[in-house]
């Protein structure tokens, strides 16, 4: 897999921009001043009398939303102003809320945080042991009872008890029970876990609303090769300037079943743009807001894509040295073409995962 090009630039000290926030009509408590070029690192101002730090955006999705907070560029790296407190209510009891249950679950979250290696462009390669500890395999039963363990369905460890994966995966299928901990199919050090029940998307139909819950039987015992992902509760869009890594035990381009985990990084399409270049190919295709696209960059005529096998498994991305689960792979149309892959958006979702996970009324 080949490195991405860059522009090669002078290498210049990230900096945010701090101006004078004011409302007509507001009290001078209300205006916030900033009048000077802060740092990486350096404290900021943001209205509401909130206080926040210089950040690189990839590391504060929320700062990039902050409400009167403007922040230069320094290359192709921005800066924001990255709140460090939550928003104030306007009474003055509190600058405190509570965060919705999945970020709190995030936060108690810590071996899924180990072990991240950094993104390569170009063609699939094989995952490290470990590098990706929530990344899980559905097995099915066969049309005679047996059990089939088909790589065609994959699934993300999100709590104890219950993975996130793809509705068409599950739907008229039987899957029986789920293995995590290894990265090679012939891998004898697998644990497996027996299923309880499935949570199918009540709206799922064809491609919309393609997401599922599997629900075991007993909770994982988390360990070095075994933990949850984060759900990506804070940057609903993505962008193309963040990598983005796809991973499973999919088909490779050549259409050969990949025997051990492979990744590869891709970046988002914007919708318009992804619809597009179906009916440029002569498909015709329907997305919505509850979707993404994305695609990686084209390497000897090939790019990197999710295929045959990876559907139900994870795309997702890193912010502070911790994974977020952004999409769960849904379908495409030709493996490694150039025609994006199509994902279903898991920030569009998480109110119903949250209350089939831990009961949250969010």
């Amino acid at each position: 897999m080949m490195n991405r090009p860059r522009i090669a630039a002078i290498m210049l000290p990230l900096f945010c921009l701090s101006v004078v926030v004011a409302q007509k009509g507001s009290s001078s408590t209300d205006t916030v001043f900033m009048d000077s070029v802060l740092y990486e690192g350096d404290k900021c101002g943001l209205p509401g009398m909130r206080t926040g730090t210089c950040q690189k955006a990839a590391d504060c999705p929320q700062g990039i939303r902050a409400n009167g907070a403007r922040c230069e560029f320094s290359g192709n790296d921005p800066v924001v102003c990255c709140p460090t407190e939550a928003p104030g209510t306007g009474d003055g009891t509190s600058n405190r809320f509570t965060a919705r249950i999945a970020k709190q679950e995030c936060e108690r979250f810590t071996s899924a945080s180990a072990n991240i290696i950094d993104h390569i462009s170009g063609r699939a390669i094989e995952a490290l042991r470990g590098e990706f500890p929530f990344v899980a395999l559905v097995n099915f039963r066969g049309e005679e009872g047996e059990e089939v363990k088909l790589t065609r369905c994959g699934a993300s460890l999100i709590a104890p008890r219950f993975l996130l994966t793809a509705a068409h995966c599950l739907k008229d299928l039987n899957p029986v029970t789920v293995e995590i901990g290894f990265i090679q199919l012939s891998d004898t050090e697998k644990d497996e876990y027996e299923i309880k029940q499935v949570h199918l998307h009540e709206g799922h139909k064809s491609r919309r609303n393609d997401i599922a819950l599997i629900e075991l039987k007993n909770n994982v015992t988390y360990k070095q090769d075994v933990g949850p992902i984060c759900l990506n509760t804070d940057r609903p869009e993505i962008g193309p300037s963040i990598n983005l890594t796809v991973m499973g035990w999919g088909a490779d381009g050549d259409g050969q079943r990949a025997d051990k985990l492979m990744k590869g990084t891709v970046y988002e399409i914007p919708l318009d743009e992804c619809v597009q270049r179906f009916r440029d190919a002569k498909q015709r295709i329907s997305l919505g807001e509850d979707q993404l696209c994305a695609l990686g960059e084209k390497v000897n005529d090939e790019t990197t894509d999710a295929c045959q096998g990876d559907s139900g498994g994870p795309l997702v991305m890193t912010v502070r040295h911790k994974f977020y689960l952004v999409g769960v792979v849904s379908t495409g149309a030709v493996c490694g073409g150039s025609l994006p892959g199509i994902y279903t958006r898991v920030s569009r979702y998480l109110e119903w995962i949250e209350q089939r996970v831990w009961g949250s009324p969010n």
